[in-house]
């Protein structure tokens, strides 16, 4: 599994993380050395989307986000169509898939992975960046029912 994070200008580095992701580990290996100093860098008007994955809902987890003051935005139960890390990972498996031969070990699939979240164009995350503002208003159209997106 591979975590990562964009905003309207930047994205974060490619995490590649080892075993099972719980709680803590995502507090101590994804949101304080990662996503935290990319919300600092962003400034006082930064907004954090996660989903409702179990470990990022953690008791832990939460405890620190708001210890460290991240603006955390809601996420609607069952709506994976609301957050756009989803065309990401969408993007990067048709890329993967495109430019590279199928790899023979982990170590050959994490650097195909590497390689092309590096090459996304920034206008790529720009653009989903960008769509929140409908996506969150056809959610409250739908009254959270599926979206167009």
């Amino acid at each position: 599994m591979v975590w990562g994070g964009f905003s309207l200008h930047q994205r974060t580095p490619l995490y590649h993380v080892v075993g099972n992701l719980t709680g803590q580990r995502y507090r101590d290996e994804i949101l304080a050395p990662i996503v935290l100093p990319t919300l600092q860098q962003i400034g006082p008007n930064a907004v954090f989307q996660d989903d409702n994955a179990t470990p990022h809902r953690a008791r832990l987890v939460n405890d620190y986000i708001q210890q460290t003051g991240v603006v955390r935005m809601d996420f609607p139960a069952c709506s994976p169509d609301m957050n756009p890390i989803e065309h990401v990972w969408d993007e990067l498996d048709r890329q993967v898939r495109a430019n590279h031969m199928p790899p023979r070990n982990l170590q050959q699939l994490l650097q195909m992975l590497q390689q092309e979240w590096q090459a996304i164009p920034q206008a790529f995350f720009t653009k989903l960046m960008n769509s929140m503002r409908s996506r969150c208003g056809e959610l409250e159209r739908k009254r959270g029912g599926h979206t167009h997106y």
